[in-house]
């Protein structure tokens, strides 16, 4: 017999947890991740770092970046060397 918890704690967060990585859609992987990018966000920024992704809406290029901080975003270009250079901030 199952108890009253049991059959009213099925939630959406439980259920994505259960669900292979595989078979997410992107909309559920990425709330699944929520979270833990979250914490590692703010572990960044509490250390006076920052994260970097690349964004196809600011970024015209693949060797384009977004380096994010917890006061502003900056777009930045990386040559061939490896070295990165600020174009801007966003």
């Amino acid at each position: 017999m199952r108890g009253f918890h049991q059959t009213m704690s099925s939630t959406t967060e439980i259920d994505l947890r259960l669900k292979p990585v595989f078979q997410l859609s992107d909309e559920e992987l990425q709330e699944r991740l929520k979270p833990t990018y979250e914490a590692m966000k703010q572990d960044a920024f509490s250390k006076g770092s920052y994260i970097t992704y690349y964004d196809a809406s600011v970024c015209p290029t693949k060797s384009h970046a977004v380096h994010e901080y917890s006061d502003r975003k900056e777009l930045m270009w990386m040559d061939n060397n490896y070295q990165e250079h600020f174009i801007k901030t966003l």
